[in-house]
């Protein structure tokens, strides 16, 4: 019979916290603090006998119970934040988020946001990576966000620019659902202290505020990677598996690496009680993903297509793969992780080997025949380190998720967003380590740290929209422009259909969503408003549109002018002065000859919006980082503008 953990000083402090009560006033007879301490110890004897017949040596969490550093469940005595009160805080910053945080990807825009634009509008701009000769994007991917997108258009049907922020919206809830059962499971299994740490860290996360509204399969990995370990911490080993898949398959086939504390778990450690349910389950799982994902990928490319094979394909055994679209130092994750999680990253770090420390001192137990505490010797056995395992591996897989990253030369932030809660969670571990590890002179230091992180990604998150929010600003404008301005359009200075034109800054363009389908002039003329692009500097591949036509003839189609070696082609653009309306970010310089300075050619151009957009390599690295007050002078800024071409 294995003998019973009970935490020492989780006893103590109990017993202190009661110590200074007043005895009741009741006229019946009460129990000392002994009687009391001897009648939980004994319930809890006889709970634990009866689990570990039960579990048969096992040792399944499920069957021992047990937190991190709580060898009984009985003694974490901390508080927690309750779910509602979560929840409002949570939703109110994903709300926040779904409007403020700024698409830092051109991929999120042009492969996600413009096919889902296909399925509701009938138009849109299509990549390469979307032509049935390629084919590694998945429709059903786009399609999941769609389902809710028609369910939600009849509400906000008047307004493409707010179904664009509903729909963002819903991700983000989406993502918020994934951090509450992540919370629950973290505050069972771990402890109710980590837990509270956990989310605070991950409600206030910069990066987590920016890639939680995100439409981009590696955000949405982010929060299947979430559910899948909420469920493995739970052990509810089906779910965690299928969470897993959907994360790989349905979003990004490399978030598969998250897996490995499920995988090590089933398959190495407990392997005589878990394999054969492994293989069940991930059978069970690929049928459930992967037959809707081929028949509808099928579908609307028109011949048989497995996404995410051809994914692996084309960035693992291709003679180029993404290296084409740039290539960045080992510097580039690194400066990314202390500005999205700042001093939690160092937490993060050292998480393992403190709680490693803290766990060791605090496995106590109580003999089964003196019930007396005794200080348990260190074992190589499963049911020593039970409640260690998953901390160990958590760790493991975010470490492996790091070195695969870090050794590619192509480097994009997005490629971080799947391991954010796993850094929250570790963080949060580190914070309650040392908080146990420190003497009392030194507790505030880890309070200090929590309060410097807040502190430090309410400056990142202010600083972003401040520095940046001149684009979303400029597309709305234009969007808006039509509705405010009708009775002043006249049409007949116009193109047919109204052209909206981008040069330098067609990375930054915020898609389809931005562009009324149908607008009015003064004398009830109706067109349509589309995006084109003039030619700047940039020499790569520029999207295309879908060809006009319904589903699934447009997606059908194979495209011509595209190739996967990122090569410009000459048919994408058109001349400036064909345009009615164009958006530019003035630097404050002639530009050069593809790039001019249109805001300065007052003869051909005005003015009807400038917003604020910074310099980014004229200004200080720190202050254009973070918001600091009173900095402005070492910040530099040029005028994201639209423009309107003036014909007599």
């Amino acid at each position: 019979m294995p003998k019973i953990p009970k935490n020492l000083s989780l006893l103590k402090r109990s017993s202190n916290r009661q110590s200074n009560r007043p005895p009741p006033t009741s006229v019946a007879p009460t129990h000392s603090e002994e009687d009391d301490m001897q009648q939980i110890s004994l319930k809890d004897k006889r709970a634990t006998e009866r689990k570990a017949q039960k579990d048969a040596g096992a040792c399944f969490w499920e069957n021992l119970g047990g937190k991190l550093f709580y060898p009984s469940l009985y003694f974490d005595n901390e508080w927690r934040l309750s779910l509602t009160t979560i929840f409002k805080i949570s939703f109110s910053i994903r709300v926040t988020a779904s409007f403020w945080s700024i698409i830092s990807d051109c991929d999120e825009v042009y492969n996600y946001w413009e096919p889902l634009h296909l399925f509701l509008f009938g138009r849109g701009f299509q990549t390469w990576e979307y032509s049935p000769i390629y084919a590694i994007r998945s429709y059903f991917y786009v399609y999941l966000h769609y389902i809710p997108a028609q369910l939600l258009f009849p509400l906000l049907y008047t307004s493409k620019a707010g179904f664009f922020h509903m729909i963002r919206c819903v991700i983000g809830v989406f993502n918020l659902a994934s951090e509450i059962v992540l919370y629950e499971s973290v505050c069972l299994r771990f402890g109710n202290s980590i837990g509270r740490f956990y989310i605070i860290l991950s409600i206030f996360s910069v990066g987590i505020f920016n890639s939680s509204c995100a439409f981009l399969p590696s955000s949405f990995s982010m929060t299947m990677n979430a559910f899948a370990m909420a469920a493995y911490l739970r052990e509810k080993w089906f779910l965690a598996i299928l969470c897993t898949a959907i994360s790989a398959l349905v979003g990004w086939p490399f978030a598969a690496v998250l897996g490995l504390p499920i995988v090590f778990e089933m398959c190495l450690i407990r392997y005589r009680h878990l394999f054969l349910r492994f293989i069940l389950f991930s059978l069970i799982s690929a049928v459930l993903i992967l037959v809707p994902m081929y028949l509808v990928d099928s579908f609307y490319y028109g011949r048989p297509v497995l996404a995410p094979l051809n994914i692996v394909l084309y960035n693992v055994f291709s003679s180029h793969g993404p290296d084409l679209y740039g290539v960045a130092p080992i510097s580039y994750y690194l400066k990314n992780l202390l500005l999205n999680w700042n001093v939690a990253t160092m937490l993060a770090l050292i998480a393992l080997p403190l709680a490693l420390i803290v766990y060791i001192k605090t496995n106590y137990v109580k003999d089964m025949d003196t019930d007396k505490p005794v200080s348990a010797k260190i074992e190589w056995t499963i049911l020593y380190w039970y409640r260690f395992v998953p901390l160990l591996l958590i760790t493991l897989s975010l470490f492996a998720w790091l070195a695969i990253f870090f050794a590619q030369p192509h480097k994009e932030e997005r490629f971080l967003f799947p391991v954010f809660p796993l850094i929250a969670i570790l963080a949060g571990v580190g914070i309650d380590a040392a908080l146990r590890l420190l003497p009392s002179k030194l507790a505030s230091i880890p309070w200090l740290l929590l309060l410097t992180y807040v502190l430090l990604c309410l400056s990142r998150g202010w600083a972003l929209h401040r520095n940046y929010y001149g684009t979303l600003e400029t597309y709305k404008s234009f969007h808006d422009h039509f509705i405010i301005n009708q009775q002043n359009m006249d049409f007949s200075k116009m193109q047919d259909p109204i052209r909206l034109c981008l040069g330098k800054e067609w990375h930054r363009y915020y898609s389809s969503f931005f562009l009324q389908e149908h607008v009015v002039d003064k004398r009830n003329r109706k067109r349509r408003v589309e995006m084109y692009f003039v030619r700047s500097e940039f020499r790569g591949l520029l999207p295309k549109p879908f060809i006009a036509g319904r589903l699934p003839a447009n997606t059908r189609h194979i495209p011509t002018g595209m190739n996967d070696l990122n090569q410009e082609e000459m048919d994408r653009y058109v001349p400036a002065d064909s345009c009615d309306f164009l958006i530019d970010l003035d630097l404050g310089n002639n530009g050069t000859e593809f790039e001019p300075n249109y805001a300065a050619m007052t003869d051909k151009w005005r003015t009807l919006t400038s917003k604020p957009f910074l310099m980014a390599e004229e200004s200080n690295s720190i202050f254009r980082a973070f918001y600091v007050p009173f900095t402005n002078d070492y910040l530099k800024y040029g005028n994201y503008r639209l423009l309107e071409y003036i014909r007599d």
